[in-house]
């Protein structure tokens, strides 16, 4: 009997920690993100949001940033692969342009027109407790 109700409390504490585990890691890239095409002059700000969506998290990016970025016209959401790749994607969950997971604190990927985009962070979404979303301020993001 005493093993019955151990191996339950090891369930339990498995749940809740592969759950806390998964929510630090959507929390990570949330926040403002500088987005540069590698080796050109070109760059503005997209805030990557808490905000769920239906294709995933909500992606904001300035005008002006999706037309200096036309793939970026129609991305609607991110979200992290299994690998903990950050892919942004269409209304549909079609992604759009995966950026892999890499440890230098930045991403690389060639995005759908051939160039090389590069994601910088800027600062993190704030933490808020109680899991409640506070508005995100965008900083200036024109080109």
């Amino acid at each position: 009997m005493r093993a019955r109700a151990f191996v339950a409390v090891l369930v339990v504490v498995a749940i809740a920690w592969s759950a806390q585990a998964a929510a630090d890691v959507v929390q990570k890239p949330a926040g403002d993100w500088r987005l540069s095409e590698v080796g050109g002059k070109i760059g503005c700000t997209l805030t990557l949001t808490r905000n769920t969506g239906v294709a995933g998290f909500e992606l904001k990016a300035p005008l002006a940033c999706r037309r200096a970025f036309p793939p970026l016209k129609a991305v609607a959401a991110w979200t992290l692969d299994e690998k903990g790749g950050l892919v942004l994607s269409d209304t549909n969950a079609q992604p759009i342009v995966t950026f892999p997971n890499e440890a230098r604190g930045h991403y690389e990927a060639k995005a759908p027109d051939g160039r090389v985009w590069r994601l910088d962070p800027l600062k993190a979404a704030p933490a808020v407790p109680g899991g409640e979303e506070s508005p995100i301020i965008t900083a200036p993001g024109g080109i």
